[in-house]
């Protein structure tokens, strides 16, 4: 019996045995495929956040527009390309879109963006080719590392792309900028390399003529000087240290002053008076010129007040407007309330409105300008010929006058071509009713020529340069014409027109 029951409790002990050990096992079987399921779903998981980093990364790293690497990837790319190559020559190169605000303001902003995507494509698919780092570094700014400095590479670099931004439309032409970088300091923050290529663009005058600009450090003087300038503005305007000047302009029939060009100088401590040409295309870059338009308008209007509180005939004057007003109706606005508070017929006031400013206008500037003509402004195109003027100017606006530019003037008064140009000029503009004036008009065989061919009024340093009030009131009682007599005599328009009418009789008469 008890031997039965040893065996019964071994197989017992035995049946549990082989119990845990099937459990053993099982467990086992389980926990390793939980442990490789764990594992499994973790190198999904891993490989799912390396995907979704690389999501990111690339999101961080590329502009949301173009689709190109963005300011981030750019200082990256060019940090790690100092660091493996830190005996290469690089150059910097940014490239703008110059007129990306006209492009909006007349073809939308969707049109804008275009050609900003069409820009980092061409600067992708040259990039790509030379082997370059190239990002949208913001807005419509572009930038670019090359391995080389060479000026006949970097020329033909920037000459390649501005072709291919040309054309990008027949509507509309794209201006580019470039500023130049050589980078001697690769130790340098990027940023402030793309601070030293934004600052030569600055300096980029006519993009149609030349669009580059090599940075040098007597552009980072320049900058300073410009900011030193900008900065005493507003004070030198509170102690009317901004003067005005006039500059004659003459009738060349009767050669007498009949109006007079406002034209500004600053007195500028240190350096006496300075022309417009030191700080006016400062202005028109930082948006001051609006307040200086401004002031000199109040001197405009003050000096016609004291003219007639003086009892003296008053001379019109031709006030300057720059192209900046043309943004909205404000300005029009003030000439009236100066008009108002001066009690100024506004038949004195010339207003002489720029010519770029509204040859690529559109109905907003046409517009402002028909509310000028309907709030009673004399009103005359200024520098017409200088941007190859279309001849539409003379037939759309509502304008009284135009003044032929002295680069028109020197380049047609030497040829015959140039004359024929320069009188059908005129004549049209006579034809429409326009008075013609003409600037910069410096020798005797010029004016002469000019009122031979219909020009009504002549301006220029032949009759006086930009003077002062003293000195223009004591000019303006003299006679112009005993300073000047024409020693030949040169028959007008109306002339030829008799001398026609005459021939024309005697033939009937034979």
């Amino acid at each position: 019996m008890i031997k039965f029951l040893f065996i019964a409790g071994l197989l017992v002990l035995i049946g549990i045995l082989i119990y845990r050990l099937d459990l053993y096992r099982s467990y086992n079987k389980y926990r390793s495929d939980k442990i490789e399921k764990l594992e499994t779903d973790l190198k999904k998981e891993q490989d799912l956040n390396n995907n979704t980093l690389k999501k990111l990364n690339k999101v961080a790293y590329t502009n949301p527009i173009s689709k190109i690497g963005n300011l981030d990837f750019f200082i990256d790319e060019a940090n790690k390309l100092f660091e493996e190559e830190p005996g290469t020559d690089c150059t910097m190169i940014c490239l703008n879109i110059q007129n990306i605000g006209k492009i909006n303001q007349l073809f939308g902003p969707t049109e804008g963006d275009n050609v900003v995507i069409h820009a980092a494509h061409t600067l992708r698919d040259i990039g790509q080719r030379e082997r370059f780092i190239f990002a949208h570094i913001y807005s419509n700014l572009l930038g670019m590392i090359v391995k080389n400095s060479s000026e006949e590479y970097i020329k033909g670099l920037i000459a390649e792309l501005t072709k291919l931004m040309e054309a990008y439309s027949d509507s509309f032409k794209v201006l580019t900028s470039f500023g130049v970088y050589h980078i001697t300091d690769k130790k340098q923050p990027i940023t402030q390399m793309i601070n030293a290529c934004m600052l030569a663009q600055r300096f980029v005058k006519d993009p149609e003529k030349c669009n580059f600009v090599f940075y040098t450090e007597e552009l980072e003087a320049d900058l300073s000087q410009n900011k030193k300038m900008s900065s005493e503005m507003e004070q030198a305007l509170e102690e009317h240290k901004f003067l005005m000047y006039l500059q004659p302009m003459v009738d060349l029939k009767t050669f007498r002053i009949v109006s007079a060009e406002a034209l500004v100088r600053w007195d500028y401590p240190g350096k006496g008076i300075l022309s417009p040409y030191a700080f006016i295309p400062l202005f028109e870059s930082t948006n001051l010129v609006q307040k200086l338009d401004y002031y000199m308008w109040e001197e405009c209007l003050k000096t016609i007040r004291r003219w007639m509180d003086n009892k003296i005939t008053p001379t019109p004057i031709a006030m300057n407007v720059s192209k900046i007003h043309f943004q909205n109706t404000k300005f029009i606005d003030y000439l009236d309330e100066l008009c108002d508070h001066y009690l100024i017929d506004k038949n004195l006031l010339i207003l002489e409105l720029p010519e770029k400013g509204i040859s690529s206008g559109g109905p907003q500037i046409k517009e402002i300008i028909t509310t000028l003509k309907e709030h009673g402004y004399t009103l005359c195109i200024d520098n017409f010929g200088s941007m190859n003027s279309p001849l539409n100017l003379l037939r759309d606006y509502p304008i009284d006058r135009i003044k032929i530019d002295r680069s028109f003037l020197n380049q047609n008064s030497d040829t015959e071509e140039g004359m024929a140009i320069l009188r059908y000029l005129i004549a049209m503009a006579k034809e429409v009713g326009l008075t013609v004036i003409t600037e910069g008009v410096e020798t005797l065989e010029q004016t002469n020529l000019l009122g031979e061919i219909g020009s009504d009024i002549a301006q220029g340093y032949f009759f006086s340069k930009p003077v002062d009030l003293r000195e223009f009131d004591q000019l303006n009682h003299s006679m112009v014409q005993r300073v000047y007599q024409s020693n030949e005599y040169y028959p007008t328009f109306e002339d030829l027109e008799k001398d026609l009418d005459l021939i024309a009789f005697m033939l009937n008469e034979t």
